[in-house]
């Protein structure tokens, strides 16, 4: 009596599933080709900081705004360790005032000269004039002897003079020789100095407006972090103006070619409440390329912009989404949901009323599968 008790319930159960099973009826239409990718909201605009450029291939990271922060103008994104720039300032600015201490005193002890060879230049004229109107007066005045000794002072005193007037000339132009080379010696020293500061301050970057804080990637995807090295053409920290945010996503390459500027997109963003949001393409990227290291398919990049300014404003950076967009029109096709799909041996199939039909499957139309053939109008399916 159990026993057919049990068979009596587990009949009834398959003939209540059997009758609770829903029935759709399908009909030919227009159906819309949609493509659907997976996409991540990113600002239109952004400006991306690296590391500077220095004498070493990787430079340490020692301060990092917070992935997320919003800063104002002005405001500390990014140190990197400039300590070997900080030693070739300091290194700089000593030997500068070494040789500016050097050009003081040489100035100086110029200046010393100057006046000391005035007044030998003055000594000897006048020993030389003395000398001559001596010689000049009338030679029966004194004994031979004597005014020959005149003559020759007067010739002794002319060479002196003339020779001191080339002395100051020569030592003239050593002077000025020297002071050229240590002003140059200068110049050149704050040259390198003014460059080794500009060095060491641009180890620090600021943010040259406000904005929100994005932090670049190592190669191996982590957010980079202090401590971390980078080295040349890394994006370290990104600045964006998430006043301006778009939908970035990847369209397959043969789908792209079929796309317009202006173009209508159905967006779905899970996190912003997974309501449908109406946006339009902004950019069409004419770069094609691989969608991943581990991916051959080739994909062109697309931006979209929501219509809903409402909408826009409960993005933010870094959210995922999801883009369905019109590629083509079939005319006169049937579609049937994802759901009513059933494989019997690899193949694809739906349940009629008549039992289980196999179908040929097209592309996808709004969330449907348009069926190319194995249905026809007015034909009932289980879903």
């Amino acid at each position: 009596m159990k026993t057919i008790t049990f068979l009596t319930l587990v009949f009834v159960s398959l003939c209540a599933s059997a009758n609770a099973e829903d029935w759709i009826s399908v009909e030919a239409s227009d159906r819309p080709i949609t493509i659907s990718a997976s996409g991540v909201v990113a600002p239109s605009e952004g400006i991306l900081f690296g590391p500077p450029p220095s004498q070493n291939w990787r430079i340490a990271i020692t301060k990092i705004a917070r992935e997320g922060t919003r800063v104002a103008a002005g405001d500390v994104l990014v140190e990197f360790d400039g300590s070997a720039s900080d030693d070739r300032v300091k290194a700089k600015s000593a030997e500068l005032n070494t040789r500016r201490s050097e050009l003081a005193s040489l100035l100086e002890s110029m200046a010393r000269e100057v006046e000391e060879d005035k007044v030998r230049l003055a000594a000897a004229e006048s020993n030389a004039d003395k000398a001559a109107r001596k010689a000049a007066v009338d030679p029966s005045v004194y004994a031979g002897l004597e005014y020959r000794k005149l003559v020759e002072e007067r010739a002794y005193t002319e060479d002196t003079y003339q020779r001191e007037q080339q002395r100051a000339a020569l030592v003239a132009r050593v002077r000025e020789s020297r002071l050229a080379e240590l002003e140059a010696d200068v110049r050149r020293l704050e040259s390198e100095l003014r460059a080794a500061e500009a060095e060491l301050r641009s180890f620090t970057i600021v943010a040259p407006t406000s904005g929100l804080v994005v932090v670049g990637s190592d190669n191996e995807g982590q957010k980079l972090d202090v401590n971390d090295s980078v080295n040349p053409g890394m994006t370290v920290i990104e600045l964006v103006d998430d006043s301006q945010l778009v939908i970035e996503a990847d369209i397959p390459e043969f789908a792209a070619a079929r796309l317009a500027l202006g173009q209508n997109v159905t967006v779905t963003i899970e996190s912003a409440g997974g309501t449908e949001q109406i946006g339009r393409i902004v950019e069409i990227s004419s770069i094609v390329r691989r969608q991943s290291r581990f991916s051959q398919a080739m994909v062109r990049g697309i931006s979209i912009a929501l219509e809903d300014d409402d909408a826009s404003d409960a993005l933010r950076p870094g959210q995922s989404a999801k883009v369905s967009v019109v590629v083509d029109t079939v005319s006169n096709a049937i579609a049937i949901p994802e759901d009513a799909v059933l494989y019997r041996a690899g193949k694809p199939g739906v349940r009629t009323r008549k039992g289980w039909q196999p179908v040929t499957l097209g592309g996808r139309s709004a969330g449907l599968r348009i069926v190319t053939d194995g249905l026809k109008s007015g034909m009932e399916i289980a879903i």
